[in-house]
C-alpha cells in the first residue's frame, strides 16, 4: 500500500469516527437506536412517513395519535419482512422460525393451542407441478441426466447430460434443451400457483362435506381444517 492510499484510509477512518461521535451525541439518539434494534438487523428496512390515529367509533374521541414528524430521522423504520435469505437474511430467518413454531403448535399444541390437537388426523401431502422439460441438476457427484449419448431431441441436441455439476454451477436449473422446454407453461404455472392452491383448499372442504354426508355450509361447524403450504425455490 502506497503512502497516498494509507493517508486516504486514515482520512476515511477519521471521517467515519467523526460521524459516529456526532450521531451518538445527537438529540434523539436513544430513539433512533431503539428503532434500529426493533427491526432486528433487517438489511433494507422500510422508511414510513405519515401519521395514524386510533379513534373511538362511538364518541369520536382520539385515543392515540402518532406522527413521524416527532421522530429524530423524520421517518419510522419497519423491517422489510422479506422471506428470501438472498434479500434479507435477518427477516427470512425470523419468518422461518415463526413458521416452524406455528406448524409445530398446530401439530402438537402450544402457543395457545390445546395439546389434544395431537390426536387429530393429519396428512403431509406433496403436490408436484407438471414437468416443463428436463433441466440440469446437482446429484451429489452423479451424472446430471444420464441418457444414451447418441440420442438427440427433435432440435438436434443431446437429451441427456453426463456432467457432474457442482452445487454452484450456473447451469443448474437451466433446460437441457431451451427449444424443448415449455417456458410458457412454467410461467403460467407460477403465475396461477396462488389460484391453484385456493381451488385446492375449496376442493378439500367440498370433499370432506361429501364424505361426512353434510353440505359445504354445514361441514365447517363439525370439521375444522387447518392448512399450511410451503413452496421452496429449487436450483435443482
Amino acid at each position: 500500500m502506497s503512502k497516498e492510499e494509507k493517508r486516504d484510509d486514515q482520512l476515511s477512518g477519521a471521517e467515519w469516527m467523526a460521524d459516529l461521535v456526532r450521531l451518538v451525541n445527537a438529540p434523539g439518539y436513544g430513539r433512533w437506536r431503539a428503532m434500529v434494534a426493533a427491526v432486528g438487523g433487517c438489511a433494507d428496512p422500510v422508511r414510513l412517513v405519515g401519521q395514524s390515529m386510533i379513534v373511538d367509533a362511538g364518541t369520536g374521541e382520539i385515543l392515540h395519535a402518532y406522527t413521524t414528524d416527532g421522530e429524530p430521522s423524520g421517518y419510522l423504520l419497519v423491517a422489510c419482512g422479506n422471506r428470501r435469505a438472498s434479500v434479507c437474511p435477518a427477516c427470512s430467518q425470523t419468518y422461518q422460525a415463526d413458521t416452524f413454531h406455528l406448524i409445530r403448535a398446530g401439530l402438537s399444541g402450544g402457543k395457545g393451542v390445546p395439546e389434544t390437537v395431537s390426536t387429530h388426523p393429519r396428512a403431509f401431502v406433496t403436490l408436484t407441478a407438471s414437468s416443463f422439460g428436463p433441466v440440469h441438476s446437482h446429484r451429489d457427484g452423479r451424472p446430471c441426466r444420464p441418457r444414451n449419448r447418441d440420442r438427440l431431441c427433435e432440435h438436434g441436441r443431446p437429451v441427456g447430460c453426463h456432467v457432474r455439476h457442482a452445487p454452484q454451477d450456473e447451469r443448474l436449473g437451466q433446460p437441457i434443451c431451451p427449444d424443448c422446454y415449455d417456458y410458457t407453461g412454467a410461467v403460467l404455472w407460477q403465475a396461477h400457483a396462488g389460484a391453484l392452491w385456493h381451488r385446492f383448499t375449496l376442493a378439500i372442504g367440498q370433499e370432506l362435506a361429501n364424505q361426512t354426508g353434510m353440505t359445504v355450509c354445514q361441514s365447517p361447524q363439525s370439521v375444522e381444517t387447518d392448512l399450511c403450504h410451503s413452496g421452496p425455490q429449487q436450483g435443482r
